[in-house]
Order: structure tokens, then sequence, then C-alpha cells
């Protein structure tokens, strides 16, 4: 019987074979505990390790929008760079172009956040993590879970309070939905909790995204995925989580392919693309951050 000849494989191709199956030992363990939250989207202090307490981290957010303007450098309007995406990404299950219009239409006249689109758009952000490998599935099943109870609160007979993010903060705290002491066990966790592990993990792809659209090809993707990880989400995970996050980061498939999943050629329709993508991420996600700040909810248990 012939037998495998390590050394002819590679490294990059024997991660990307055995790492599947390392992380489903893994998923098997944590679902065997039975951990409250999701791997990615859950709360330090799971396993006893000392967590980094949350703080207001409004990222430099002029400085990002600054930055985000300089490299697209009215290379294309919003609406082209949406058509052209929609056009390329046909037929595909993930299509950016529908992410960004997403993202782009949350916003109001009156900056407010609009929660039906802001869901949209983090259903295409996990059909982006699908697409990345099998190893990200149980992020995307957790993020769904959470967008489903946020669904849920929409279509509720209150649903009209859940229309944008604003109204949703308002009307949990006034009826006394949130609780900013503990998480109650025996019901739904409110919309404000749940919104606000969206709005963290939102940050990572932000920032993820950023550096996909502005690495030349110096970095490996896994090391750009984790690089976003540890400067925004992982302060907010145990020890262990963040060991198995950086397992997974390192399946990630290489630059040519994540450009293949966002439907571009090269470097210069990948930085148009997901610079303009991440400068209407940006925007519903300092929008959300200064409702947070205001409300004294970045804390939230």
């Amino acid at each position: 019987m012939p037998c495998w000849d390590l050394t002819n494989m590679g490294y990059t191709k024997i991660i990307r074979l055995v790492l599947p199956l390392v992380l489903i030992f893994l998923l098997i363990y944590l679902s065997s505990t039975k951990l409250p939250d999701a791997p990615l989207l859950q709360e330090c202090g799971v396993d006893g390790k000392p967590c980094v307490r949350a703080q207001n981290d409004v990222i430099a957010k002029e400085d990002v929008q600054e930055k985000v303007n300089q490299s697209l450098k009215e290379d294309s309007s919003y609406e082209q760079v949406l058509e052209k995406s929609l056009k390329n990404c046909k037929g595909k299950s993930f299509q950016i172009g529908k992410m960004l219009r997403s993202f782009h239409d949350c916003v109001t006249e009156d900056n407010e956040v609009l929660l039906e689109h802001y869901l949209h758009g983090w259903r295409e952000l996990i059909k982006f993590m699908d697409s990345m490998g099998s190893v990200f599935t149980f992020i995307s099943h957790e993020t769904t879970t959470k967008i489903n109870i946020l669904q849920g609160y929409l279509d509720s007979k209150n649903g009209k309070s859940y229309r944008t993010i604003k109204s949703m903060l308002k009307y949990e705290q006034e009826n006394k939905v949130v609780n900013f002491e503990y998480l109650p066990s025996d019901r739904t966790p409110s919309g404000c909790r749940t919104l606000l592990r969206l709005h963290r993990a939102l940050k990572w792809l932000e920032v993820f995204l950023y550096e996909v659209g502005t690495n030349t090809g110096q970095d490996r993707t896994s090391k750009m995925c984790a690089d976003a990880y540890h400067e925004t989400l992982s302060r907010y995970h145990s020890w262990f989580i963040r060991q198995v996050a950086e397992v997974a980061f390192l399946a990630l498939p290489p630059l040519e392919e994540m450009y293949k999943i966002v439907c571009v050629q090269d470097h210069v329709e990948a930085k148009v693309v997901l610079l303009t993508s991440v400068d209407a991420i940006v925007r519903v996600y300092n929008i959300t951050q200064d409702l947070y700040i205001t409300n004294n909810m970045l804390d939230l248990p």
C-alpha cells in the first residue's frame, strides 16, 4: 500500500489537508464542554485565563476613513464598483457586490443604521467566510445564530422598535430588555448584546479586507487575518479560543485564490473593490460604535 511522501507535498498543502481534521476534533471538544457562545464571537474567561477588558476602540476612525479615501483616489465611483462587482460575481455564492450594496444602504440620510440591511450585509459576509474553507464553517454557523436572534426581534410584534440600531438600543433600555450586570441563562440574549458581538467581529473583517486590498503579495493571507484578529477581536476571547483561531487562520487560501473569491483579476482590481467595500463597512461600524459608547454599552455581559 503506497504511503504519502510528505516531503514532496509541501508544508502549506499538508496544513490545508490536515487542519480541517484537527479542527473537527476541536469542535467536538468545544461541543462537549457546552460553551455558552460562539468560538470566535464568545466572551473571554471561559477557561479561567485572564481577559483584556473591553475598551472604547474607535480605532482612529478618521485615520481609517482617510487611508481608504487616499487609496481609492477617485479610481471608481460606488456605482461603478457595484455594477462591475455584481457582473463579475454573477452565479457565485458569495457576491461582494451584494455585500457592498447592503452595507452602503445601511446608513440613512439621518445617519441611522437600518438593522435589516445590516443583517443582509452579514449574511453575505457569512458566505465570504464559508468560501475561505470548511474550517470557518463553525464561525459562520454561530454568526447565523446571532443573525437569527436579531431577525426574530425584527419580526416580532415590537419589530418597529428594532428598525434601526439606535431605536433598538433606546427600546431595550427603556423596557429593561437588556441587562447591564449579567446574561440571564433562561432567555434569549437581548438585541443589544447580540449585535455587540457582531459589531466586534465586523471590525475584524473590516481590517482583514483592508489588508487584502492594500497588500501587494508580501504577506500571506493567514498573517493578514491573524494580524487583524490580534488588533481587534482577540481581546474579547479566552486563551483557548485564541489558540483555536490561530490554527484556523493557517488554512486560509493564498492571495490569488482570495482574488477569485471577491471576483477580481489582480491587485489593482482588488484594491478598488475591497476598499470601496471597507469604506461602506467603516461608516456603519463608526456610527454603531458611537451609539454603544453614548449608551455605555461597550462592556455588555
